[in-house]
C-alpha cells in the first residue's frame, strides 16, 4: 500500500464531531445517541431490503420458472462470492481508520476503490474459467459468451457499492444506507416483472445487475461530492499513522473478513455445484432469508466498531446494548419463521417445502452467529486483530467443513425435506454453536469492564495513535 495514500491523519481517542458536520466535541449521552442512530439506521436497512427482497424472490418464483430462477439466483451467489473475496474485506478496516483519517480521508476512500475494483475484475475472469472446469447445471447462463463481459462488470459496481456501505457507516451516516438500498431493491422488483417476458431465462440476473449500474453513481456523488468533504472539513486534528500501522491491522482483518465472508458467500457455491437449478431455486430463497437476519448482526456490529473507536471507555455499554436489541429482534424473527415458513413457502410452489427444514435451522443458527459477529465488533474497535483471525477461522471451518462433511451422509435427514438442503442447515447451525461457545468467555469479559484511569485504558485497547 502506498504511503502517500496511507499516511494518513487522525484524530487523538475522544470523539470529535457530533456527526453532523458542526465540527463540535460529542458528548458521553451523545455519542451513545450517535451509536443508538446509525445502529438503528443499519437494522432499518436489514428490514426494508428484507421485505422487499423476499417480495423479490416471490415474484421471481410467480413469473419465472423455477430452474430459470435457480440460474439467476446461482450467477447471482457467484457476484456475491467475488464482491465478498476482496471488497467486503475492506469494510473492518475502514470502519476502524475512516472515522480517524482526517484531511487524507477522500485519498484513502479513492484508493480502495480502485484497488477492488482492479482485483475483482480479475478475479471475475478467473471465477468464469473455474466455472468451465467444475461444472455444475446451475451456472448454465455464465458460460456463455455474451453474458461474461456483463458478469465482470457487474461484478466491478458490486465491489463499489459493497465499499461504498463500509465508507457510509465510518463517516457516521448510516442513515444514508436504508435509503439507497430501498431504491435498489424498487429497482431490483420493477425490474424483474419487466424482464419476465422478454427475457424469461437471464431476467432474474439481469434485474439485479441493472439496478446496481442505476443505483451506484447517485450514491458516490453524495459521498464524494458531499460527505467526504465534509468530513475533511470538520477533521482538526492531525497525528501521522504509518501505513505499516493500518496495512497490519488490514491483513489481519482482511483474511478474517474473508473467512466471514467465504462461510457466507461460498456455502451457496458449493451447494449451486451439487444440485439441479430447480432445487437451488429453493435453497437460495431459503438462504437469502435467513442471510437478511444475520445482517442484523453483522451491520450492528459494524456500527459498534466504528463508535468503539470513538468513545472506547463506552465499549461494555455498547456491547451490551447491541446484544440486547440484537438477540431481541432475531428472536421474534426465528419464531415468526419458524412458524410461517411451511405455509409462506408452499404458496410459491410444493417444490419450496423442500426447504422449510433448511430455512428453520438457518433462523435458529442466526442467534448463535449476532453473538460472534457483535464479539467480533468488539475485537475491532480494540484492534485485536490476531483474535479476529482466529475467531473467523474458527468458524469457517466449523461450517464448512461440516457442510461438506454432512453433504456425504445426507441421506440420515431423509424425512426432513430435501435431505441435501437439510444437511446444509444442519451443519451451519453446528458450525455456529461451536464459535459461539468459543467467544462466551472474551465476550462476558467485555461486558464486564469498566472505564479505568487513562493508563489502564491505554493497556485495555490497543489503538493505531502512536
Amino acid at each position: 500500500m502506498a504511503e502517500s495514500v496511507l499516511a494518513i491523519d487522525t484524530a487523538d481517542d475522544g470523539p470529535t464531531d457530533d456527526g453532523r458536520g458542526t465540527g463540535r466535541p460529542v458528548s458521553g449521552r451523545a455519542h451513545g445517541s450517535l451509536f443508538l442512530r446509525n445502529t438503528y439506521a443499519l437494522v432499518l436497512n436489514t428490514g426494508i431490503t428484507g421485505a422487499l427482497g423476499l417480495g423479490y424472490w416471490i415474484l421471481a418464483a410467480h413469473y419465472y420458472d423455477d430452474s430459470d430462477v435457480g440460474r439467476g439466483s446461482a450467477a447471482i451467489s457467484a457476484l456475491m462470492l467475488l464482491t465478498g473475496l476482496v471488497s467486503a474485506n475492506f469494510a473492518g478496516t475502514l470502519n476502524r481508520f475512516i472515522p480517524k483519517t482526517g484531511k487524507r480521508t477522500v485519498h484513502v476512500v479513492a484508493f480502495v476503490y480502485l484497488l477492488t475494483s482492479g482485483v475483482v475484475a480479475v478475479l471475475a475472469v478467473a471465477l468464469l474459467f473455474t466455472l468451465d472446469l467444475l461444472g455444475g447445471p446451475a451456472y448454465d447462463i455464465l458460460r456463455e459468451p455474451n453474458m461474461r463481459l456483463w458478469f465482470i462488470s457487474a461484478a466491478v459496481v458490486a465491489s463499489v457499492i459493497t465499499v461504498q456501505d463500509s465508507v457510509l457507516t465510518g463517516l457516521r451516516v448510516a442513515v444514508w444506507v436504508p435509503v439507497w438500498n430501498a431504491a435498489f431493491a424498487v429497482a431490483k422488483l420493477g425490474l424483474l416483472v419487466l424482464l419476465a417476458e422478454s427475457m424469461p431465462r437471464t431476467g432474474v440476473f439481469f434485474s439485479w445487475i441493472i439496478s446496481m449500474f442505476i443505483v451506484v453513481f447517485p450514491v458516490n456523488l453524495l459521498i464524494f461530492g458531499k460527505l467526504l468533504p465534509r468530513h475533511v472539513r470538520t477533521s482538526t486534528h492531525d497525528v501521522a499513522v504509518r501505513a505499516a500501522q493500518v496495512g497490519r491491522f488490514f491483513a489481519a482483518d482482511y483474511f478474517g473478513a474473508l473467512l466471514q465472508y467465504g462461510t457466507i458467500f461460498l456455502v451457496p457455491v458449493l451447494v449451486a455445484l451439487r444440485v439441479a437449478p430447480h432445487t437451488y431455486a429453493y435453497f437460495f430463497l431459503a438462504w437469502s432469508i435467513a442471510n437478511m437476519m444475520n445482517l442484523v448482526a453483522v451491520n450492528t456490529a459494524v456500527s459498534l466498531a466504528v463508535e468503539g473507536v470513538c468513545a472506547p471507555s463506552r465499549l461494555a455499554d455498547y456491547c451490551r446494548a447491541a446484544l440486547i436489541r440484537t438477540l431481541g429482534l432475531l428472536v421474534v424473527g426465528f419464531v415468526v419463521v419458524g412458524l410461517a415458513a411451511p405455509y409462506a413457502m408452499g404458496l410459491l410452489g410444493d417444490g419450496y417445502l423442500d426447504a422449510v427444514p433448511l430455512l428453520q435451522l438457518l433462523a435458529l443458527a442466526s442467534l448463535s452467529s449476532a453473538v460472534v459477529d457483535i464479539y467480533l465488533g468488539t475485537l475491532r474497535a480494540r484492534t485485536r486483530s490476531r483474535r479476529i483471525i482466529v475467531v473467523q477461522s474458527l468458524r469457517a471451518t466449523a461450517v464448512l467443513g461440516l457442510v461438506v462433511l454432512l453433504q456425504q451422509y445426507h441421506q440420515v435427514f431423509a424425512q426432513f425435506g430435501d435431505p441435501r438442503l437439510t444437511a446444509v442447515g444442519v451443519a451451519v447451525l453446528l458450525g455456529q454453536l461451536i464459535a459461539m461457545l468459543t467467544v462466551l468467555p472474551d465476550l462476558r469479559r467485555v461486558l464486564r469492564w469498566r472505564p479505568q484511569p487513562a493508563p489502564q485504558i491505554e493497556t485495555y485497547e490497543e489503538t493505531v495513535c502512536p
